[in-house]
């Protein structure tokens, strides 16, 4: 026994020499975020576009416009800068002979009145649309094209239908945990995307797969692998989970409306994974209610903590650094509330899963290993819920179980041949 606690002393220490590394990034990486502000939009093109489009983004330096940062678009028609407190000018290209300069006959646009980043304005986007035409004359200033300087970092940030393989490196765990300890490193390097696994079918229904804390698509590995892809093609959300949830749900809600305005799917089902439930929520609630849009036909949650986590709250106030999420899972914080600000039903069907194979002592409440049950079965989303089901799993192996995948099964047919039924019978699909 005392060999035991001999060992335990020995990690706990360990643990916290790491943690201390761990936070002073994050102390970093914070700093710089609260100092950040989100400048992006769509590119608006009047005819379809057949080659990259090159988005340069200039600030003023002694009255000259001068490359700060570009985005190349090579498929999605979004963009998105991540920005300190400033003047910006925009100009994007369709680069159709690939030089890299704006050509005559190319199509082009501009913002060239100066975008002013304040302080003040920091906590929300900037959502700036630019409009593509042809034989655009730019205004003074402004380079024909790329004049790269060792300063200048090409970003990609916005991904939407971008095709990849759910074994792809990106979603490696390694660089999920990067997502939670170091969220701004993580967007810079691989950006926030929904992704497709094949290529869009307007015949099968999407199903979006949404992760939690330090999670990632490939947690969804064994969920995906027996989906009847006769039937459904998965799509899957990637974003760094240190980030504050509210921004990370609204620029989920984002993504989906740009690739609804796309595709003009007449259904989407959401599944999403511990955290991820209250992302998924609160994306929902904006989409739904406060954008008015009526696609979302499903959602279901797989231990969700609905009632947020004591844990996070002792992270907040006692941790050198709080993670930034941390704050939305503090137990009625601002987040949660406003994700149970709507009912979801009878608009759109929800079913709560939740998982009871979880440690058991005297100091600790019943749990799935990392998710208390009271957690999970908050009374406001069980309200919400058509049905509730608790397996005898744990946190992520409730994932992998055939037995849950075939209750989640069930659930997508039972509400695909609702959804058929209702367009059979009305026409239009409610």
């Amino acid at each position: 026994m005392h060999q035991r606690w001999r060992i335990c002393g020995l990690f706990v220490a360990i643990v916290l020499i790491l943690s201390g590394c761990a936070f002073r990034e994050l102390k970093k990486e914070i700093k710089e975020m609260e100092s950040t502000v989100g400048l992006g939009g769509r590119i608006i093109s009047p005819s379809p576009l057949q080659a990259n489009v090159f988005v340069i983004l200039f600030t003023d330096k002694k009255g000259q416009k001068v490359i700060y940062n570009f985005n190349i678009l090579e498929q999605e028609e979004i963009y998105l800068f991540l920005v300190p407190p400033g003047r910006y000018y925009i100009l994007a290209f369709e680069d159709r002979n690939n030089n890299t300069l704006y050509d005559d006959g190319e199509l082009a646009g501009y913002v060239d009145k100066p975008i002013e980043v304040t302080l003040s304005r920091l906590r929300a986007n900037d959502t700036v649309d630019i409009v593509l035409s042809k034989g655009l004359t730019l205004p003074e200033g402004f380079p024909q094209g790329l004049q790269i300087s060792g300063e200048v970092i090409k970003s990609k940030i916005l991904f939407a239908g971008r095709m990849i393989d759910l074994n792809d490196k990106i979603f490696s765990l390694e660089n999920a945990k990067m997502g939670f300890w170091k969220p701004l490193s993580f967007a810079k390097k691989f950006g926030v995307g929904v992704y497709f696994l094949e290529h869009y079918d307007a015949d099968k229904i999407p199903v979006l797969f949404v992760h939690g804390a330090s999670g990632s698509p490939k947690h969804f590995q064994y969920i995906i692998k027996n989906l009847d892809r006769q039937k459904y093609q998965p799509w899957v959300y990637y974003y760094p989970s240190g980030v504050s949830l509210n921004r990370i749900s609204g620029i989920l809600d984002y993504l989906i409306q740009y690739l609804h305005d796309k595709y003009e799917f007449p259904q989407l089902y959401v599944t999403a994974h511990s955290m991820g439930g209250l992302v998924a929520r609160a994306f929902i609630v904006q989409n739904f209610y406060e954008q008015d849009h009526d696609y979302i036909k499903l959602f279901v949650s797989i231990s969700t903590p609905w009632g947020g986590l004591k844990s996070a709250q002792k992270g907040v106030e006692r941790a050198p650094a709080a993670i930034p999420s941390w704050h939305d899972m503090v137990p009625d914080s601002p987040f949660i509330k406003y994700a149970f600000s709507q009912k979801l039903t009878p608009n759109i069907e929800y079913y709560l899963l939740f998982g009871f194979k979880g440690d058991c002592s005297l100091f600790m409440e019943n749990n799935d290993g990392s998710i208390t049950i009271n957690s999970q079965l908050d009374p406001r989303a069980q309200e919400d819920a058509i049905f509730n089901w608790g397996f005898d799993r744990g946190h992520v192996t409730i994932l992998s179980s055939p037995e849950v995948f075939e209750k989640y099964q069930q659930i997508l047919d039972k509400t695909r041949t609702e959804d058929e039924y209702k367009f059979n019978l009305f026409g239009v699909t409610e």
